[in-house]
């Protein structure tokens, strides 16, 4: 396909708005932190939402339709095993003003990877990563002493502003119960396949969305003369939902929120860094390993159950966007 090379100044400035042996150590490492200002709905759809969030969860339970009005099933409190690689690992991302969503991808002890989007973290500024009590598996449990959310230190560890995405790194953290599975590279994602987006819209509600992909295009973003490969949504994200993780059914992470575009005037479509990109920006700064040992640690432990499903980009005739608008919140919460 020829190349539609995005215009420079197009983009409004975007920024970004259980196992129980592992429990102690870990609030023991984060108690003493500051308090963070907000406070977020345990994992599942806020309550409202329940109808449509629910039951776009991966793994969500369905409700046969003849039993869906005595049944009334509360999905926005019914924890699913893929809520601890999906939700779970879903956390608020913070500098300076602008605040996103991320995904912790990897954690073993000492070092924790968190993935986002570049725009989310384009300031100047300490980097924090909030963790809440939903982070830990406790959301359920009497509260831990001292106030949540927990803000954690973080730097940059990898960035590809051509993609939109950029890792996080906190260190002298045990590792982390919950950790998003990368999804593999072994087949294509098909249009029409049914992706969930993960994020924290306005940085104050976690919540779950699914919808058809529509395409996966290659382009180039803003002033960046690198092409990569992105995918595109029928459904437009929200403000704060920049960094969130893009899902497959079975809850493998295959792409990044950054943000929506017009593809088709008056209609605006979700956009997401694809897999691709995240595998490679992981390469590229050789954090492979960091991934090979997180899900070997889990692995053993029997958290990790290994999928052999993937997705991956195809050439495609379609037009890239003319413009694509970051999710980001400026200062909302604060």
């Amino acid at each position: 396909m020829g190349t539609n090379r995005l215009r420079e100044g197009s983009v409004r400035a975007g920024v970004g708005r259980h196992s129980a042996r592992w429990v102690p150590a870990l609030l023991a490492a984060v108690l003493s932190l500051s308090v963070g200002p907000i406070a977020l709905a345990m994992p599942g759809p806020a309550p409202g939402e329940i109808n449509q969030a629910g039951a776009s969860r991966p793994g969500a339970p369905r409700v046969p339709a003849s039993r869906k009005l005595v049944a009334k099933v509360d999905l926005a409190k019914t924890v699913l095993p893929s809520d601890d690689w999906t939700f779970r690992p879903t956390v608020v991302v913070r500098r300076g003003a602008s605040q996103g969503s991320g995904t912790i991808i990897a954690s073993v002890e000492g070092e924790t990877l968190v993935l986002t989007a570049a725009h989310v973290v384009a300031e100047s500024g300490p980097i924090s990563v909030e963790l809440h009590r939903y982070n830990l598996g406790l959301e359920r449990t009497p509260a831990p002493p001292g106030a949540w959310p927990r803000p954690i230190d973080a730097e940059i560890a990898a960035m590809d502003r051509a993609a939109d995405l950029a890792i996080l790194r906190i260190d002298r953290l045990a590792a982390l119960p919950y950790v998003a599975r990368l999804a593999t590279a072994r087949r294509e994602l098909a249009v029409d396949s049914i992706v969930t987006s993960i994020g924290i819209d306005l940085g104050k509600h976690l919540s779950s969305w699914s919808t058809p992909l529509v395409e996966a295009l290659w382009f180039e973003l803003n002033d960046n003369r690198e092409e990569r490969l992105f995918f595109i949504t029928a459904r437009a994200p929200e403000h704060g939902r920049s960094g969130g993780g893009l899902f497959l059914p079975d809850g493998e992470l295959v792409g990044v929120c950054i943000g929506h575009a017009e593809l088709v005037r008056g209609r605006r479509q979700g956009v997401f860094a694809s897999r691709e990109s995240i595998r490679q920006l992981l390469a590229d700064h050789d954090l492979i390993a960091v991934i090979a040992r997180s899900e070997s640690q889990r692995s053993r432990l029997g958290r990790h159950r290994s999928r052999r499903s993937g997705a991956g980009g195809r050439d495609s005739d379609a037009t890239s966007p003319s413009s694509v608008t970051p999710t980001g919140a400026v200062g909302v919460g604060r």
